[in-house]
């Protein structure tokens, strides 16, 4: 293994707006980001239906990728990952049937009844380790079967969405293990079909796509592709696809054992890494669900909200002429006394776009509660509301797995909120160890590396301390954190 040779990588990371190609370079010591092209990532209407832009990422994609070979050279290798559940089904040719629906497409609550009848949500938990919803990819096929029944005759292969990309790019389908784990469809133990899902529900099992573990390398960067990006034979590989699958390889553990993590944006995933699926009684009524991690074990977690309160009010008052940036709203938040008041940010009130700040003032006054009288107190009530729902989640965790849990890691764009993350902090009485930012794309890349044989897993938490900030915030403690000895 050469450490001292410098080598770059390409990471595509899909996001729930935006879409990033990031050039990492690494030096057997440090892995350095930077971010060489950002684009749109929207869902399109299409008549009644919701999907994904696919060719129009898929020209997003290319064009990043052209764009760091001019700017750098030539990338040794490449990985993409995304949201979990959504899939395109491909044609015995190997061509797109269809532009793959988005999870928000409506057309599964008409079917969802019948398939509960056919297969009670408990027992699909049993089956699979996966939390029973109406966006999950099983519950997906079983409306495109309902309400196209020649779709099966003419689809040779289903690929969920990171895989349908890495086909386009290499020639290759196959059926990557973490971001398969989202879909409601495999053994978490085995990671092949739930054989009783699959004939309960009238689905084919053959149509699934050559299972591989993630960080495979599944071949290269197709010779047409090549030809058009002004490149060479990069390796494709089939890395931790799923993003938070990803983010969760990219967390320095100094204790793994007593550590949860908190993948922190838009959406909070708060969990534990278990050994094997948890697949309890009391983890299934408590809401957790059991997907893959890189390396083959599990991570056990909740998907509950996170920014979007504050994201959505944010939209509302700009609206309005109200702009104001994310470090303003901050700054109005640390100035406001703490909420005497707490809401519950999963209630299903905040859950569609709309008007939030009316609706948060709303939620408070129905509750004989008093309202926000600023957006400082609006958003400190968001913040401190969120700290207390990941606090009552982190000890929900505890029962289900039966053990303590001391420190939080949380990563992702969340943390750039150092007032969350301190309450947090104070909220849990733990610990909370905030980095790295970045991290659904520095685990791509790492996986990248582990996947070619240039770095061990064991090395992989000192890279990340090595290469990025990670701030440390304890209870009690007013102040901004401060860098991790």
């Amino acid at each position: 293994m050469n450490k001292t040779m410098t080598m770059t990588m390409v990471a595509v990371d899909l996001g729930a707006s935006s879409g990033r190609v990031i050039l990492g370079t690494y030096d057997g010591q440090t892995l350095v980001t930077e971010e060489i092209h950002r684009f749109a990532n929207e869902p399109v209407r299409l008549g009644f239906d919701l999907v994904w832009n696919v060719l129009g990422l898929f020209a997003e994609i290319k064009r990043g990728i052209k764009l760091a070979c001019r700017k750098h050279g030539q990338p040794v290798s490449l990985s993409i990952d995304t949201w979990g559940v959504d899939y395109g089904y491909l044609d015995k040719g190997g061509r797109l049937l269809y532009p793959p629906h988005h999870y928000r497409d409506e057309r599964m609550s008409k079917h969802r009844s019948r398939l509960e009848g056919l297969l009670p949500p408990q027992e699909q938990f049993r089956l699979t380790g996966n939390q029973p919803d109406s966006i999950n990819t099983v519950y997906q096929l079983f409306a495109d079967g309902q309400e196209n029944t020649a779709l099966a005759s003419a689809t040779d292969k289903i690929l969920m969405m990171p895989d349908l990309f890495l086909y386009l790019l290499s020639g290759r389908a196959v059926a990557e293990r973490t971001i398969l784990s989202t879909s409601g469809l495999i053994d978490p133990v085995t990671g092949e079909p739930a054989s009783l899902v699959f004939e309960s529900l009238g689905l084919n099992p053959m149509l699934m796509a050559e299972r591989v573990q993630a960080g495979t390398v599944i071949g290269t960067l197709l010779p047409e592709l090549q030809e058009e990006l002004g490149c060479g034979p990069m390796r494709i590989i089939a890395g931790a696809s799923h993003d938070t699958a990803s983010a969760v390889a990219a967390i320095p553990y100094a204790d793994k054992s007593g550590s949860a993590f908190l993948s922190s944006g838009t959406w909070s995933l708060i969990g534990v890494e278990t050994p094997e699926p948890v697949r309890t009684e009391e983890g299934y009524r408590l809401g957790f669900t059991n997907e893959g991690c890189f390396g083959g074990g599990n991570r056990l977690l909740k998907n509950t909200t996170g920014l979007w309160l504050l994201q959505e009010s944010q939209r509302c008052w700009a609206e309005t002429g109200q702009k104001h940036s994310f470090a303003e709203l901050m700054e109005l938040a640390a100035s406001a006394e703490p909420s005497r008041a707490i809401l519950d940010p999963n209630d299903p009130v905040f859950r569609a776009p709309g008007d939030m700040p009316v609706r948060i003032e709303r939620y408070c006054r129905e509750r004989g509660h008093a309202a926000p009288a600023s957006k400082g107190e609006l958003v400190r009530l968001v913040l401190d509301s969120l700290a207390c729902s990941y606090a009552q989640t982190i000890k929900e965790l505890e029962r289900v797995v039966g053990r303590g849990i001391h420190t939080i890691h949380m990563v992702g764009g969340g943390i750039q909120n150092r007032l969350l993350c301190q309450l947090t902090a104070d909220a849990t009485g733990m610990e909370v160890v905030a980095g790295p930012v970045e991290a659904s794309a520095i685990g791509n890349l790492l996986v990248q590396l582990m996947a070619m044989g240039e770095l061990e897993s064991s090395r992989a938490a000192d890279i990340v301390a090595a290469s990025e900030p990670i701030v440390v915030y304890r209870p009690g403690v007013n102040s901004s954190g401060k860098l991790r000895a």
